[in-house]
């Protein structure tokens, strides 16, 4: 998504040797993680205001995280293909609506949801991508004939 964005809105220096695919899945793991620790805290005790407080937080930090990738998504250098990057959109339009909807009223079938989709997007983001123009793997040429026309 972008490294560059994510790093200046969320004030903090990129890692040496860390592509921005680890550092978005980083930050996603992260947004997940602080939901589940919110999510767990009202289930403790729903009438805290300590607690509604950090659920509200964690979707807002959430939220925040997912506008830079929006933005990121937007610009028009990205490189990303086109329909990986409207998916991406819709999906965080959809983020934004769950969040508005969860923060005022503790949901806990839309946290789960949040949740869920940052961490299977970390875990995607966290494999190796295809490399495209890759040359192919070395073939075995002795039982290939050296013509179309003959065996030999």
């Amino acid at each position: 998504m972008s490294t560059d964005i994510y790093n200046k809105n969320m004030k903090t220096q990129p890692a040496q040797n860390v592509s921005s695919r680890d550092t978005d899945s980083r930050a996603l793991a992260a947004c997940a993680r602080r939901l589940d620790d919110a999510k767990r805290l009202m289930e403790s005790d729903l009438k805290s205001k300590e607690n509604l407080k950090l659920y509200g937080d964690a979707i807002r930090h959430n939220q925040r995280l997912w506008t830079i990738f929006q933005v990121a998504l937007s610009d028009p250098h990205n490189p990303l293909p086109h329909e990986l990057k409207i998916t991406l959109l819709n999906l965080s339009r959809y983020i934004d609506k769950a969040s508005f909807r969860a923060v005022g009223k503790y949901t806990p079938d839309v946290i789960d949801s949040l949740i869920n989709i940052n961490r299977i997007i970390a875990a995607g983001l966290s494999k190796e991508p295809p490399v495209e123009n890759m040359a192919p793997p070395p073939v075995d040429t002795r039982d290939i004939p050296t013509s179309l026309m003959t065996s030999a």
